[in-house]
């Protein structure tokens, strides 16, 4: 009997313990960003359905402060992290610091460099670029004049999006003409400013306002309402899917947009390294293309619900 109790116990002993509240790090670039808060808020929800403690660090756009929460989160005893990096570059040597640790670590929506491949989730930034420069293509089959809006440089999103774009209108031929071509960092103000100093001083009207991303977009919009402009005008795309654009698309004033299903990758991040923390399984990563979203396809948008009526 004592025999068989000695061989139950090194069984149940090789078999790993579900744990709970477990310490879980979400870094995020800036939760100024309308999609950063969505994906905190989806994180926040996951965490509790999965009995994690999760500690939300908003780097506020600054890199140095993102590798300074990092290091500190390590100290403090956390046991896995979610990172949304800044810039591609600069947070690098406080998530190699992890990885020396042993401790798990992944990418967010944006990736990262480092000597050790990070597993990363989210919508591949390239796919979407190039898809939304081809949805403007195929509108557009004899060439088109192109503002372009780039979002915050260094920022892989940014870098991955806008050689999609280029590399797609690149291979359109020279009709497809850039004749404006500025960062506007993500902000809807930067946008708008960018619109209302760039569309008079050109000689005509472009056909296309090319955005990587909503928000940018949305400002766009604004400056061409001022402008006592219309609803399709001009070509106006984003990249997001947020709600407010959703029902932009809706009424007209955005054509295109590209959701990247922020939701999906927040939950299947969680769920693989709490899955990693508590059973050792693999970290896979999620890699995967957005879905252009335009009016014919609108039901399809993860955050419909929240685009109103």
């Amino acid at each position: 009997m004592k025999k068989l109790i000695l061989t139950a116990l090194i069984a149940l002993a090789a078999v790993p313990a579900l744990a709970k509240n477990e310490q879980i790090v979400f870094s995020t670039p800036n939760l100024a960003m309308p999609f950063e808060v969505h994906m905190q808020r989806t994180a926040v929800k996951a965490a509790k359905e999965m009995e994690v403690q999760l500690q939300v660090l908003d780097s506020q756009g600054s890199s140095p402060k993102q590798a300074a929460d990092l290091e500190n989160a390590m100290t403090r005893g956390a046991q896995g992290f979610i990172v949304s990096p800044n810039d591609v570059n600069a947070v690098s040597s406080a998530v190699s610091e992890i990885q020396h640790a042993k401790l798990p670590v992944v990418t967010l929506d944006r990736t990262v460099i480092t000597e050790k491949k990070v597993p990363h989730f989210g919508a591949n930034n390239y796919k979407g670029g190039q898809a939304v420069a081809d949805y403007v293509k195929s509108k557009f089959p004899h060439g088109a004049e192109i503002i372009l809006l780039t979002g915050q440089p260094g920022s892989s999103s940014n870098i991955e999006r806008t050689k999609g774009i280029r590399d797609s209108l690149k291979a359109g031929g020279a009709k497809y003409k850039i004749v404006a071509d500025q960062t506007g960092n993500w902000m809807r103000s930067e946008g708008m400013r960018i619109i209302e100093s760039v569309l008079p001083s050109l000689p005509k009207k472009p056909q296309v306002i090319l955005s990587a991303n909503d928000d940018m977009a949305l400002g766009a919009i604004e400056a061409l309402q001022e402008q006592g402009l219309k609803p399709g005008e001009i070509m106006v795309t984003g990249f997001d899917a947020v709600p407010e654009a959703l029902a932009r698309v809706r009424e007209g004033w955005l054509q295109v947009t590209a959701d990247q299903r922020p939701g999906y990758a927040v939950v299947t991040a969680m769920s693989q390294l709490v899955a990693n923390i508590r059973e050792k399984k693999a970290i896979t990563g999620a890699d995967y293309p957005p879905i252009v979203i335009t009016l014919e396809n609108l039901d399809q948008a993860e955050r419909i619900g929240e685009a109103g009526q």
